[in-house]
């Protein structure tokens, strides 16, 4: 294997051995800043200062709003080079003869019209009429004209996925927060207020007691575990007990509480760990974000050369109908001269089943807009809106030189979801080492601090306080284990087993990425390859039947069904053709899917901030 390679592998992999990641700097985050989802923008790139899409010259299409260049259909993307030499013919007879071979309905029914301005033969005009009301039969009043960059844009502002999904970023800041919360600092007041009055057996003891207390302080958690307390208390207490010589008597007290565990919740780790899982889940978010975006981009972009291909496809079948309808028409003019039934017969069975295509073509057209559509999710662009799309982009013909192994390397760099695999192995190392934490005794030292003042009233306890005449220190040890401690042992392993999992998971997506990669550069060499090869097809059998025309001297059966043949096999050859670029200009946004680059390709980029994340 190529040594970068060989090199992304051991680093991916390397994750696999270690523990958890050093602690990361606190940083405290505002909730109220938090964006309620996440922006995708679109950027133009400047092709005089070395631009990631060079556009070429010749590469243009003409529609009803003038020349539309669609620059990402050809030239250099991210070291690709063009190869046009490799070409049998020159770029702009390839590009002729496409347009000729495969028009779009418009252009199609533009040129039908002219022929029959022209003034056809007879037996022409009716064909001709079909096939502009064949055309006709998927256009709408109101169109739509669509290049593929317009119609990105409009899924990345509308699409319903990518929107649910810009959510997740922001939620899980919320969850960054909630843990970072934990380390605030909380003020505490309580108050209560007792009444007794109760019969009493011993007259050294009061039966009617009344008792108010408040205590008020702040409190806070210490990344090392630390529980700390400080509060100032005052007592009230009065009763009916007559050798009491203060009463009522008022205490005031001011005490600090250390409480700090020395095992079990120990330690910068135990305690920020659940902020650093935090940070990893959002930005597992974005990335999942990311790959929302890109999955959908994939996905409308190949709806859009589907449309493309459907209705060129359509045109390809209803130029079939026609050039049957006119033989037809010469049988059926003919059929009490020399034209035998077999011969009407054959070509009247090779026309209504021709028809029977169409209809299934003409509705493809409809159902191809429709999962269009469903995909934008353009609140001006509904499933119920009577409106046609007119694709006016063309894909990608011409060939691009691809390496394998660079391919792979670069996939192995950008894939989301090798980045999703490694945060989860990093996930697992944190919860392993809590669970190794929780799996201690518990060891905990309480340190305890009073300062106390007693008065007649609270202004006199109060004064006695402050001069820190009467002070209390308490030191107190909490320790437990559990007999067997078989809880957090299960837990421990649970947590081991996880990790073990989140390891052949990587592994599992390491493995994917680089097949599908293989697979990409695989597809689009060949369908590459099989482009011209399908155009020289197309164009030897147009040659084909214009050869049979010529030299035929009479209608004879064989010379028919050979003509039939020949026009039908001028059909398939279209649509192979057809499929081909279709497929080409598919597997080129497939190749950039499986690397993780499709966003870049397309000039998008996430407008989320993950800079403080781990790993990042």
């Amino acid at each position: 294997m190529h040594a970068s390679v060989l090199l992304k592998v051991a680093s991916l992999l390397a994750v696999t051995a270690t523990g958890p990641s050093e602690p990361l700097p606190m940083t405290p985050v505002d909730v109220d800043e938090v964006r309620p989802n996440a922006q995708v923008t679109t950027t133009t790139v400047d092709n005089s200062q070395g631009s990631m899409v060079r556009s070429h010259p010749d590469h243009q299409i003409e529609t009803r709003q003038g020349i539309i260049e669609d620059p990402r259909s050809v030239g250099v993307q991210y070291g690709r080079e063009t190869l046009g030499a490799d070409r049998t013919m020159s770029e702009a007879k390839f590009v002729e003869y496409v347009l000729h071979h495969l028009p779009d309905p418009i252009d199609a029914r533009r040129e039908a019209a002219q022929r029959l301005a022209a003034g056809p033969s007879p037996i022409q005009i009716e064909p001709l009429e079909s096939l502009i009301a064949r055309i006709d039969s998927i256009s709408r009043p109101e169109k739509l004209y669509l290049t593929l960059e317009d119609t990105i844009e409009r899924t990345l502002a509308n699409n319903y996925s990518i929107r649910v999904a810009s959510y997740n970023p922001a939620i899980e800041q919320t969850r960054v927060v909630e843990a970072e919360a934990v380390f605030d600092a909380a003020f505490f007041t309580s108050l209560t207020n007792n009444k007794v009055d109760q019969p009493t057996a011993n007259a050294l003891q009061g039966s009617k007691i009344e008792q108010f207390s408040l205590q008020s302080g702040v409190r806070k958690m210490l990344p090392s575990g630390m529980q700390l307390r400080t509060y100032y208390s005052v007592d009230r207490s009065s009763n009916n007990f007559q050798f009491q010589t203060l009463n009522p008597q008022w205490i005031s007290r001011f005490i600090v509480e250390m409480n700090q565990p020395l095992l079990r919740g120990f330690g910068l780790d135990a305690n920020r760990s659940q902020i650093r899982l935090s940070k990893i889940g959002r930005r597992a978010a974005t990335q999942q974000y990311r790959r929302q975006i890109r999955d959908t981009v994939r996905q409308v972009e190949e709806a859009y050369w589907r449309l493309v291909q459907a209705r060129r496809a359509l045109v390809v079948s209803a130029r079939l109908l026609e050039s049957f309808e006119q033989i037809n028409n010469k049988l059926e003019a003919r059929k009490e001269f020399d034209v035998y039934t077999i011969q009407l017969a054959d070509t009247q069975a090779r026309l209504e089943s021709s028809k029977a295509d169409f209809i299934q073509l003409a509705a493809n057209v409809q159902n191809a807009e429709d999962r269009l559509i469903a995909l934008i999710n353009d609140p001006d662009l509904d499933l119920a809106s009577d409106i046609e799309i007119v694709p006016v982009s063309v894909p990608n013909y011409l060939p691009i030189q691809v390496d394998r192994l660079n391919e792979v390397s670069t996939a192995l760099d950008n894939r989301s979801e090798l980045v999703e695999a490694k945060l989860a192995i990093n996930s697992a190392n944190i919860r392993i080492g809590v669970a190794k934490n929780q799996a201690m005794p518990k060891l905990d030292v309480t340190f305890r601090y009073t300062v106390d003042g007693l008065g007649p009233s609270s202004h006199d306890s109060f004064s006695q306080l402050t001069k820190n005449d009467f002070t209390e220190y308490f030191l107190g040890i909490d320790f437990e284990i559990p007999i067997g401690n078989r809880a957090r042992r299960a837990a421990l392993k649970r947590e081991k087993l996880q990790q073990a999992q989140a390891i052949a998971s990587l592994k599992q997506v390491f493995e994917q990425v680089i097949l599908e990669t293989n697979i990409a550069v695989r597809n689009l060499v060949a369908q590459s390859d099989q482009i011209e090869p399908s155009l020289i097809s197309a164009n030897a059998r147009e040659d084909q039947v214009e050869s049979i025309i010529e030299r035929a001297e009479k209608q004879d059966f064989l010379t028919l069904n050979n003509e039939l043949n020949t026009r039908q096999g001028l059909a398939a050859a279209r649509n192979d053709l057809l499929s081909a670029m279709i497929d080409y200009g598919i597997g080129i946004i497939e190749l950039e899917r499986s690397k993780g680059t499709l966003l870049r390709y397309n000039n998008i980029e996430l407008a989320f901030d993950d800079s403080d994340d781990p790993d990042n």
